[in-house]
């Protein structure tokens, strides 16, 4: 018989998470928090919270549990399929897997030495599916004794991984959003927006280190020409290019942004000034070598100015910019595809 007032306990139980949820919780503390609510709400039971890598289709450890660490380590990472325990088949079949007995059921049979070793005998796992029913991961409640399932257990689980699709999808959907935010949607690089806040960060690093930083600014010359003689189409795949080439030339401590158009922005601490000009030049030569030569024959190049705070500390971010600025429109005078030119002071 259906313990009702128990499962209306666990229905508020779980509001109170997605209301935590709603709040700003932090995701691991959520996880956590479903953890110890299943466990709370199905006595003598360990649950367990696995996510899929859509990649590589293996499922991974999403929160921390009271399994044995041993048998974590070894589930961690495992390939899904229809005959892989409780988890990877859920996860494969889109549908609950229930391993009432671990001992007799078929998926478990080659993994018996692990779970009697983790005294483990019955598994029942549910898929979490996102709104689109694309699978994120698995639900599971794992009992030390052979164990069949009431209906009251498995609105349980039902509720636990529908908490924990929405608190993954909220997240995906706040990572898409700060993306957006401080990205390029085009090129992928960083946006005008992201270097204005970073580029403040990296100068007050500057200026405590006393480590001069670099301001390169790229300028794309006869874009115009490839775009009006080939379309905008291969303008686009022209701008990705170069963005590639750049992200490639540079570090990883490096900020890369798309300044705006077919102009670009690098911003980098340096040891001296021949490492910029190293980093300008290489980009223009892997720029030159990989460009189509149908593009590099419409007069298309790359016109690169720079300048640095090595002589003033308390140069700021427009400052350095315009800096760079003149100095990439000072390269443009040499009347050449590629161009590069120091602004000094």
């Amino acid at each position: 018989m259906i313990d009702f007032q128990h499962l209306l306990e666990a229905h508020r139980k779980f509001n109170t998470l997605l209301r935590d949820l709603a709040l700003g919780i932090d995701i691991d503390t959520f996880m956590l928090h479903v953890v110890k609510t299943v466990e709370e709400c199905i006595p003598h039971s360990f649950a367990s919270i696995l996510h899929l890598d859509p990649n590589t289709k293996t499922l991974h450890s999403a929160a921390k549990n009271n399994l044995p660490e041993f048998y974590n380590q070894a589930i961690n990472g495992i390939e899904i399929g229809p005959e892989i325990g409780s988890c990877g088949a859920a996860a494969f079949l889109k549908a609950p897997v229930i391993a009432s007995n671990i001992n007799t059921h078929p998926n478990w049979q080659n993994y018996l030495a692990l779970t009697q070793q983790a005294n483990l005998h019955a598994c029942w796992s549910i898929p979490i599916l996102c709104s689109k029913k694309k699978v994120l991961g698995t639900f599971a409640i794992y009992h030390q004794t052979p164990t069949i399932p009431g209906s009251e257990e498995l609105e349980i689980l039902d509720i636990a991984a529908l908490v924990v699709s929405v608190a993954i999808e909220k997240q995906e959907l706040e990572a898409k959003v700060t993306y957006a935010a401080t990205h390029d949607e085009l090129t992928g690089l960083f946006n005008r927006n992201y270097l204005n806040q970073a580029g403040e960060s990296l100068l007050s690093i500057s200026k405590r280190k006393q480590q001069p930083l670099a301001l390169l600014f790229l300028d794309l010359n006869k874009f115009k020409r490839v775009n009006d003689n080939l379309g905008h189409k291969h303008g686009d795949i022209l701008l990705k290019q170069v963005a590639e080439e750049i992200q490639l030339s540079v570090r990883p401590s490096d900020i890369a942004v798309r300044f705006g158009g077919d102009e670009f922005i690098i911003l980098m601490l340096i040891e001296n000034a021949d490492e910029s000009e190293l980093i300008a030049k290489r980009i223009q030569q892997t720029i030159k070598t990989k460009i189509n030569k149908a593009i590099l024959d419409l007069g298309f190049g790359v016109s690169i100015g720079i300048a640095t705070n090595a002589d003033n500390y308390h140069f700021t971010l427009s400052k350095l910019i315009n800096m760079a600025d003149k100095a990439m429109y000072d390269s443009k005078k040499h009347q050449s595809q590629f161009s590069l030119y120091t602004e000094s002071l």
